[in-house]
């Protein structure tokens, strides 16, 4: 089992002979539509995007809800899509799974150009990726904290206006994405965390608004959010519900879950040994919500719920030695699960500028050359160890035009 590389997308170019095509050869073309999107929807992205240009009955079908519907019931091989800050652009790295081998790589010809157009450059963050639609919002004290959901197979963008509150220190945003088990209706939740001044007392006061893409075209304020919230903490979808780690002045429990249908909070159980002052970061663990725990001195700690919603389900599942890695000065750092391998390999990223392998099997980590994957051989220093984000992708031709309310730009 070998550690990932990079595939070259500098490929030796072909001669092609013009070849005349009959009926008999074009059969495939022929096919009775809903065959044609069973074998479509086994294809990867790279090769979907090229099918799109064969002919106008397929790019019609791959662009059909019902293609993206059935893509998903069979889910395509899991991509990481990662935004390089220093440039702006996004990277798409697909991953081969087998029970005895796994590998990633870049997938030559799919590097996007963060939309939409104009958007500044290290003033974004991802908060969700849901059925190929990304998600991510523009950040720091002097931007107005829009929205935007974005499709990179489609190349098409919605943009959403902040739903207001004064963007400066120590008031807190915080974002989640998700889709209604009942409704099937995408929802952005938006926590707007603010700390008031009464009686000369510092008083903190959480609301959430909740925006339905194709609905009323505004946000809608659903009432107060308990609990207190981390701005570098997004909401993780998983059931029909959207989960936090938060900070609880009782103490009970330090994971909020929002029903996305009920669009109401409470509290959720989390492992036995979490504490107000950990530093962790609530993952998905295959299809199972995971803790990723750096707070010790010695060892990560990976906890996974085996039965969702039950305490007592709460396993142990690996206490990785983190001083075999020389990481002077990044020991207390959020870590973050991306990729959970069929052979027992685990794709962590450390802080955001360090991609780490821990090999189940052994017990150990090993540091990823991340430059291979998302840098050109003539860039900068700077450019060469950029600040990344990473989100897991599974992609989806579902056209944001379906959504009759808002305004869909076309970002390429």
């Amino acid at each position: 089992m070998g550690l990932s590389h990079c595939r070259s997308s500098h490929n030796k170019k072909k001669d092609y002979k013009m070849v005349q095509v009959n009926d008999e050869d074009n059969m495939l073309l022929n096919l009775p539509s809903h065959i044609i999107i069973d074998i479509l929807s086994r294809l990867s992205t790279k090769t979907l995007s090229r099918c799109r240009c064969v002919c106008k009955v397929w790019q019609k079908l791959l662009s059909e809800p019902e293609f993206s519907s059935f893509r998903i019931l069979r889910p395509p091989t899991t991509s990481l899509m990662i935004h390089k800050n220093s440039d702006s652009s996004f990277n798409l790295l697909e991953f081969e799974d087998e029970p005895n081998y796994h590998d990633f790589y870049c997938v030559p010809g799919t590097k996007f150009e963060q939309p939409p157009k104009g958007l500044r450059q290290n003033c974004m963050s991802i908060f969700g990726s849901i059925e190929g639609l990304i998600s991510f919002h523009e950040f720091g004290f002097q931007n107005p904290d829009t929205v935007y959901i974005w499709n990179p197979a489609t190349q098409e963008s919605i943009t959403i206006q902040s739903a207001g509150g004064v963007m400066e220190f120590p008031n807190v945003t915080s974002y989640g994405f998700g889709l209604s088990s009942k409704t099937g209706e995408y929802k952005v939740v938006r926590i707007y965390q603010e700390v008031l001044e009464e009686n000369l007392l510092h008083v903190t006061r959480s609301d959430c608004h909740v925006y339905t893409l194709g609905s009323q075209g505004c946000w809608r304020y659903t009432g107060h959010a308990p609990f207190l919230y981390s701005c570098r903490a997004n909401g993780v979808f998983l059931n029909g519900n959207l989960h936090w780690l938060i900070r609880d002045p009782d103490a009970k429990e330090f994971i909020s879950r929002f029903d996305l249908d009920k669009e109401s909070f409470q509290p959720f159980p989390a492992p036995p040994e979490l504490d107000e002052l950990n530093l962790a970061s609530l993952e998905l663990y295959q299809d199972c919500l995971g803790v990723c725990d750096n707070t010790s001195d010695c060892d990560i700690v990976i906890w996974v719920m085996k039965e969702y919603g039950v305490k007592k389900s709460w396993f142990k599942q690996f206490v990785i030695n983190k001083h075999p890695i020389d990481l002077v000065g990044q020991y207390y750092e959020v870590v973050r699960i991306l990729k959970v391998f069929m052979d027992g390999e685990i794709l962590l990223m450390w802080r955001d500028d360090l991609l780490i392998s821990f090999n189940s099997k052994t017990n150990s980590l090993q540091r990823i050359d991340m430059n291979r994957f998302i840098c050109a051989p003539n860039e900068s220093d700077e450019e060469r160890f950029p600040c990344i984000e990473a989100v897991n992708y599974a992609s989806s031709f579902l056209s944001l035009r379906r959504f009759e309310v808002e305004m869909v730009e076309n970002t390429f």
